[in-house]
């Protein structure tokens, strides 16, 4: 809890309550309330209060001006004789009353001068008092992770280690640590063999916050969002539908749903999001997942050009939760249809946001590597496409497709034991998906591989196989737009596989 003068915040549920009694405050204002309550003493500027709770929308200063008056109404405050929010004219906003946090378990405060170690940022309007409060070394460490910055993920870990350790009671601590501990395996997670040890302890994780407060959506859909990763899709979709029916208007919540459903389901999941959150780009990546895998490739355009600008403009804003992956999105849809020199200027925006420091910057710059080989090679850009394979593998060692992509640029002219040597290595990139429980992944690398030998009825047989076998879900939703695959798309078996794709996001 956030406690100031008579005031406390539920930031689980962003409710605010004055002595016990609840003030009538939506959720969006009482979270940039506790916002700046977390950041007392510190000059917010409006636009990082505008990029943060609006992002990707034209909204201006007159919206932010009237929001901080209707919190200044709820608490009784004054602008010109501020007790809590004051305001710097041209600059920002400052909160000026101290703010404590506590486990909300039994009322005590919740700061503790026993650990030997911060949690916190280190912020210039820190206090070494600040450094000492658990609770608020959980909301920073709520901030870093939100960055999805690499650099601050260490950060993160060891404010929500700390937290559990001196507010066991507190449920939000525990799904702070499950979702850093989450980030960690997404770190591996584009790997042949991602440390699934990492994703274990964040589901043990977010177990003990579902057990800490059941009645807490923020631990069911975390919980979800980690099942479904972990290939566990019956019990993930259960969890975050638990998660939506305790707090519906949570537009986490309702992103973890879309994260872990699939088809139809997913796309209504989709829009509730974005109706919570408008402009939220992220969710489009799912939407245009469904809609690629039902053959919908105008609507699928239409979600990554959105996602792409805005990928565009958080490059550079401090928007939480950034965009990433749009260009490479946009450039498999542009290149399926033909949009050759499209595509390829796509794929190069995506691989020149690699060396950011977004958690998932590398595995879209290798990705978009590796689609713009194949498509230089389906030009016959030998040259340039085996440059493109092997930046991705100085990028990714052993990188499964773009060890293809060199067995390919082999297959078309290299002498017998370069051919041989491309063929074991292609082969013992497989062999590590399987080891690494990648089983989707490994099926489309091994009907790459079938393809550049020309076995191109047993790699449709593959594919077929795969789309028939695995359970409802996202497997296979690329079929219809990988450049890996470009060799069965004039095959008679194709329009089968993808009806049945199509059948499976209904």
């Amino acid at each position: 809890m956030i406690h100031f003068g008579p005031f406390q915040i539920d930031p689980r549920t962003w409710t605010l309550t004055r002595e016990g009694l609840s003030v009538d405050l939506s959720p969006r204002l009482v979270e940039i309330l506790g916002y700046l309550a977390a950041r007392s003493g510190d000059i917010v500027t409006k636009d990082e209060l505008l990029e943060r709770f609006w992002p990707g929308l034209n909204i201006t200063d007159n919206s932010l001006t009237r929001a901080v008056a209707d919190i200044r109404k709820a608490l009784g405050d004054q602008a010109d004789a501020p007790t809590y929010v004051q305001t710097l004219a041209r600059r920002g906003y400052r909160f000026v009353a101290g703010a404590s946090g506590s486990s909300g378990s039994s009322g005590s405060s919740g700061s503790s001068g026993s650990s030997g170690s911060s949690g916190s940022s280190g912020s210039s309007g820190s206090s070494g008092a600040d450094d000492d409060d658990p609770f608020k070394a959980w909301v920073k460490g709520r901030l870093a992770l939100d960055s999805l910055d690499l650099t601050r993920l260490t950060i993160a870990i060891a404010a929500f280690e700390r937290a559990v350790i001196e507010l066991p009671s507190y449920a939000p601590a525990h799904a702070g640590l499950a979702n850093a501990y989450l980030l960690q395996f997404e770190k591996t997670r584009s790997g042949s063999v991602p440390d699934r040890e990492l994703l274990t302890k964040a589901i043990t994780a977010a177990r003990r916050a579902c057990a800490v407060d059941p009645t807490m959506g923020e631990g069911w859909a975390t919980l979800g969002y980690l099942l479904s990763a972990a290939g566990k899709t019956e019990e993930a979709q259960a969890a975050t539908r638990r998660a939506g029916a305790l707090e519906p208007d949570n537009w986490r919540h309702q992103y973890r749903l879309a994260y872990s459903t699939w088809g139809e389901e997913r796309l209504r999941a989709v829009d509730r999001t974005l109706k919570l959150m408008p402009g939220f780009a992220p969710v489009r990546m799912l939407s245009a997942m469904v809609f690629i895998a039902r053959g919908a490739l105008d609507r699928a355009e239409n979600e990554a050009t959105i996602g792409a600008d805005s990928q565009r403009q958080h490059r550079d804003d401090g928007t939480p939760l950034p965009a990433i992956g749009f260009h490479w999105l946009q450039g498999l849809v542009l290149a399926a249809r033909g949009e050759t020199a499209a595509a390829l200027a796509s794929f190069d925006e995506e691989i020149a946001t690699g060396a950011t420091g977004h958690i998932y910057a590398r595995e879209f710059a290798q990705n978009a590597l590796v689609a713009a080989g194949f498509t230089r090679l389906a030009m016959n850009d030998v040259v340039s496409a085996a440059s493109s394979f092997n930046q991705a593998l100085a990028e990714a060692q052993g990188h499964p497709r773009a060890t293809v992509g060199l067995y390919a640029v082999a297959m078309r002219g290299a002498d017998q034991a370069t051919r041989e040597a491309a063929k074991t290595a292609t082969d013992h990139a497989i062999a590590e998906l399987m080891r690494g429980e990648r089983h989707g992944e490994a099926a489309l690398v091994s009907a790459g591989a079938l393809i550049v030998r020309g076995q191109t009825d047993e790699a449709l047989a593959i594919l077929d196989r795969m789309v028939t076998d695995t359970p409802a879900g996202p497997a296979g939703w690329i079929i219809p737009v990988d450049p890996m695959l470009e060799a069965i798309r004039f095959m008679p078996g194709r329009t089968g596989l993808l009806a049945k794709l199509a059948a499976r996001a209904s």
